[in-house]
């Protein structure tokens, strides 16, 4: 990003009237964030992947990402608050920790956690219908954080995914970009992901 002044292009940009506001998306750990908030103070905001399987993955770091950009003063976009549909298509033993509470729908527990954060400017959320639209708006408009009862579901589902060893992709293909061979990388770790929540003769034969 500096070799190829990509920072002054965007501060050029805004200059220009070409852009209204100078922000990044970050994916990478949190020093390196902290190093690029330091370096560029009049960025404005980070999007982060954020959720709460990966709030505190050592790999994501989605809590130490999110941490650098408050003490930094910067307001947060949610990039991944479901994981790519990961914390709706739950594991059996997950669903039932949820269904017990049977207040919302599993996605929405994924968006208030991301939402109850100082801070949080947008949450970015994948939608394939108006029942899923209209399920993603209907808490935003007098919005609740979670209860301490739904946040140690939230916490009972968090350790049942650990437990599960998943591979943690999102399915963003950025890989399949550099792969020479053309291996469907996302689809066999979805497959993989997919025998280790169901274990039945579908997943097995994928």
């Amino acid at each position: 990003m500096k070799k190829l002044h990509a920072y002054d292009e965007a501060r050029k940009l805004k200059e220009e009237g070409k852009i209204k506001h100078f922000v990044i998306s970050f994916h990478d750990k949190a020093d390196v964030l902290d190093m690029i908030l330091t370096e560029n103070p009049d960025i404005e905001v980070v999007q982060i992947q954020f959720n709460y399987v990966d709030y505190e993955d050592p790999a994501i770091q989605s809590k130490a990402c999110y941490e650098v950009c408050r003490k930094h003063n910067k307001s947060v976009i949610v990039m991944e608050p479901v994981k790519g549909s990961n914390l709706v298509n739950l594991p059996k033993e997950a669903k039932a920790v949820y269904d017990k509470l049977g207040t919302m729908s599993y996605a929405s527990y994924a968006l208030h956690f991301a939402v109850g954060f100082d801070g949080m400017m947008m949450v970015l959320s994948g939608m394939s219908d108006m029942n899923q639209m209209k399920d993603n708006l209907s808490f935003m408009k007098d919005f609740q954080p979670l209860s301490l009862k739904e946040q140690e579901a939230v916490k009972q589902v968090t350790e049942i995914f650990k437990s599960k060893n998943f591979v943690p992709c999102t399915a963003c293909h950025y890989c399949m970009e550099k792969c020479k061979k053309n291996i469907a990388i996302p689809d066999l770790f979805a497959c993989l992901n997919a025998k280790k929540v169901y274990g039945d003769w579908n997943s097995d034969y994928y």
